[in-house]
């Protein structure tokens, strides 16, 4: 008798354990993948708000096994030709994309022109060979002119990426 009830407690035991290593594993988000985001950035002043298009439209992206269990590597080449190397890691199924800093050139004509400096971070779910990724954009602006320094945060930022045959 006690021996089945300890039997009954290894087996329980072991599928616990292989199903909490499987919510942390990469192995579903590898592969190569094209993507297309939409969505807005939002550039806020005191005295009043802009839109601004994202402009990493569309474009390919790679997801690596990373160094160390449950982490990842993207390699994310977008159309116009900006490349940017990601980091991440598989948490309860989801694969969290780290904090990405960068600068960026914003201009709209007249309407304002100067410096982003943008941190980005994504949250997404693999779906049938398909990652939905909720994208996360916040910063600071700096209008060229006047100097003037604004907030930037994301306005429905979405980005689907879908794998490759």
């Amino acid at each position: 008798m006690k021996a089945k009830i300890l039997s009954a407690i290894l087996i329980f035991g072991v599928f616990v354990g292989v199903f909490s290593s499987c919510q942390n594993s990469p192995r579903p988000y590898i592969g190569e993948y094209t993507y297309q985001s939409d969505g807005k950035l939002t550039i806020g002043f005191v005295d009043y708000g802009i839109d601004v298009p994202i402009t990493d439209k569309m474009g390919q992206m790679q997801i690596m096994k990373g160094d160390e269990k449950g982490t990842v590597a993207i390699i994310k080449t977008s159309i116009t030709g900006d490349i940017k190397r990601l980091d991440g890691e598989v948490v309860d199924g989801e694969l969290r994309i780290d904090e990405y800093t960068y600068e960026k050139e914003i201009d709209l004509d007249t309407i304002i022109n100067g410096k982003a400096k943008i941190t980005y971070t994504a949250r997404g779910r693999v779906r049938d060979n398909t990652i939905v990724f909720d994208d996360n954009y916040s910063g600071f602006f700096t209008e060229k002119e006047t100097g003037a320094v604004g907030t930037i945060k994301s306005n429905n930022a979405i980005t689907i990426a879908k794998l490759n045959d």
